[in-house]
């Protein structure tokens, strides 16, 4: 049974332990020695793979660490010690014979060393002429930091043009105005709301169009410099109506509805009344989904 941890404790486990096999005179490793050498590994290996594909990293995820039984065993005793240490309590510490305990842990601890492995997800682009194509993939290391295998997990176009918005999304900066400013409550809670979307969507056909909406919903929220869906739901609906070869009058904005079900939204509506060339007067109702996709147009003749 393996259990996945972020590093922390269970890294200095592992680290302790791979250490007692490196001479006295060797550097000493830390965390962060580590993770730059996995990373410059990862972007290595990547670089290769994409070659003349204008490979980017972008992002790495916490390290994690995938280990036996006998691994998490020993880091209770660790744990347990530090509280004595962390409490000043030497005498507890003393009496709790934890420190007699830790060798045997340990000892079998390093025989399963060889069942150790690492794993970071990479997060990276490449690029044509029209658009980036972001990348997530888990890179699977065994103790030794030797690379074992490359899972992608999965990917999605960003055409160039809302490259920086992309960016601002996946990064979580300020994106309503074009300003340096710090980024609000509002926008964060706005992006981590596409992004659990997102998740939901790993895998499946449709994860590419909602990305292209996630980024002309942001583009529009730019535009008029807000994120209140009663204003974007009006853009989007006039972006809809927009036809070079037909000139047609908004008369009327209704009020955007909130359709729910088990205090969930399911969906909004908003109804807009306008004009066309003839002057006829219409009345279209827009249904949108719970992130603004236009899910349906009903228009009659008023």
């Amino acid at each position: 049974m393996y259990k996945a941890f972020r590093i922390s404790l269970i890294g200095l486990t592992v680290l302790i332990l791979f250490s007692c096999d490196v001479s006295n005179h060797a550097p000493i490793t830390t965390f962060k020695d580590q993770t730059e050498k996995l990373h410059a590994i990862i972007e290595n290996t990547s670089a290769e793979q994409y070659a003349n594909q204008n490979y980017q990293s972008l992002s790495f995820s916490e390290l994690k660490v995938y280990k036996p039984e006998a691994f998490v065993q020993l880091d209770s005793m660790y744990r347990i010690k530090k509280e004595y240490l962390d409490n000043n309590d030497l005498r507890g510490l003393k009496q709790s014979g934890i420190e007699d305990l830790i060798p045997g842990y340990r000892a079998a601890a390093q025989e399963k060393i060889h069942e150790v492995q690492y794993e970071i997800e990479h997060l990276f682009q490449t690029s044509t002429a029209d658009s980036i194509k972001v990348y997530h993939s888990f890179f699977l290391f065994d103790y030794k930091d030797s690379l074992i295998s490359v899972t992608p997990f999965y990917n999605f176009r960003i055409a160039n043009e809302h490259k920086d918005l992309y960016y601002a999304y996946q990064f979580d900066y300020h994106f309503v105005t074009n300003r340096d400013l710090i980024t609000s409550t509002a926008e964060l809670e706005f992006l981590n709301f596409f992004k659990q979307r997102e998740v939901q969507l790993i895998g499946e056909a449709e994860l590419q169009s909602f990305m292209d909406h996630t980024m002309k919903v942001m583009e529009t929220a730019r535009k008029v410099q807000t994120m209140d869906f009663r204003q974007l739901s009006r853009s989007l609906a006039i972006n809809h109506f927009k036809n070079p070869n037909k000139e047609i009058v908004i008369e009327q904005f209704g009020t955007l509805y909130v359709i729910e079900e088990s205090d969930f939204v399911q969906a909004y509506e908003l109804t807009i009344e306008w004009t066309d060339e003839q002057k006829i007067m219409n009345t279209s109702t827009f249904t949108f989904s719970p992130y603004l996709e236009i899910i349906n147009v009903e228009t009659k003749i008023k």
